[in-house]
């Protein structure tokens, strides 16, 4: 399969069509039917002879003032037999649609129409593909970051899961007043990744100290929120209107931050702390809560939660935590997922 996509595997339309000895009017009753605004018109031989297109219609049936019940579909059909293969690219399928002003275009195998393919499902696909490639590229980046860090074993799997299960349960809660939609929650998903990045700044004697850290070292691993805001800093100057390099570097920045004030590495407060860090944060901590550290053990489930609620308001959002109890089996299942996947590795 071509990086484009093939218009075998994108189109989601039955195959409509009409014969070229029917009247215009049962081809409109068709197209009106079946949502479409052109036809395949097929020949007695059951071969593809072209298409007819509501505009086709429109100009030459009732511009005209014929009738739509006695004008036969042949008579008006300008259209050639133009047409997609199941393994044509849709940049293909998309060019030939804008250069003969038509929305859906037949694919053809064998002479035979096997289906449809429309604009927007051609510009749907290719967005899709877009978006599943740059979401490729920055879990590669972010896994490279981590792969320094021994310890973190699928953190990254992980707290993407969580942080896409609290901000879908809050996506139509009335209180975020529609900041939560589709694009937010696909956007945090992706972006969570880059949480860390600026760990590849931190000294291997701090980022790999087999034990707690002192004041100092520690002072130097909370570097890494400012050095991954940095770094997402100089591709958003290339790039100023990406939501995605917009949003990544909100949480790199501020998913240490508490709701009290009392964060790092600006001490930010409450609603000053961007909504998809303060998601994270809550993900973040509690992945940490129930993994294994070489200066403690992997806490239970019940202990993490108590944890997490004690924080309500003053460490994590009252609205995040919310949103923690109405998803806890869904973050038991993502766990015991990954446990499970790890063991029959």
């Amino acid at each position: 399969m071509t990086t484009e996509g093939l218009c075998a595997t994108t189109a989601q339309w039955d195959v409509v069509t009409v014969e070229g000895d029917e009247t215009v009017g049962q081809a409109a009753r068709r197209m009106g039917e079946a949502g479409i605004g052109c036809l395949p018109v097929i020949g007695p031989d059951r071969l593809l002879e072209g298409v007819l297109s509501e505009r086709d219609i429109i100009r030459r049936v009732l511009a005209a003032g014929r009738d739509p019940a006695a004008t036969r579909v042949r008579d008006v059909m300008t259209r050639p037999a133009m047409f997609c293969g199941p393994q044509t690219p849709l940049s293909d399928a998309q060019e030939m649609m804008a250069r003969h002003s038509i929305r859906h275009v037949p694919i053809v195998e064998d002479g035979r129409v096997r289906g449809m393919i429309s604009a927007r499902e051609a510009l749907s696909a290719q967005a899709d593909r877009a978006r599943a490639a740059r979401e490729l590229t920055i879990f590669a980046v972010a896994k490279l970051a981590e792969s320094r860090d021994t310890e973190t074993g699928q953190h990254l799997e992980r707290v993407r899961d969580y942080v896409g299960a609290l901000a879908r349960w809050m996506r139509n809660r009335p209180e975020h007043g529609g900041q939560i939609g589709d694009e937010f929650v696909l956007l945090l998903e992706a972006t969570s990744s880059l949480h860390d990045i600026g760990k590849v700044s931190v000294p291997d004697f701090v980022l790999l100290k087999p034990g707690r850290l002192t004041d100092d070292e520690y002072d130097i691993m909370k570097t890494h929120t400012t050095k991954g805001a940095e770094t997402l800093d100089l591709a958003l100057r290339k790039f100023p209107n990406t939501r995605f390099l917009r949003m990544a570097r909100e949480v790199a920045a501020w998913h240490h931050e508490r709701v009290d004030g009392t964060g790092y590495p600006d001490g930010l407060r409450g609603e000053e702390i961007p909504l998809a860090a303060r998601i994270f944060a809550l993900a973040d901590v509690y992945d940490a809560l129930i993994s294994r550290r070489v200066y403690k053990d992997a806490f239970t489930h019940e202990v993490a939660r108590n944890i997490i609620l004690e924080g309500e308001g003053t460490q994590f959002d009252p609205a995040v935590v919310e949103a923690f109890r109405h998803c806890e089996e869904r973050f038991l299942e993502i766990r015991r997922r990954y446990t499970d996947e790890r063991l029959a590795a």
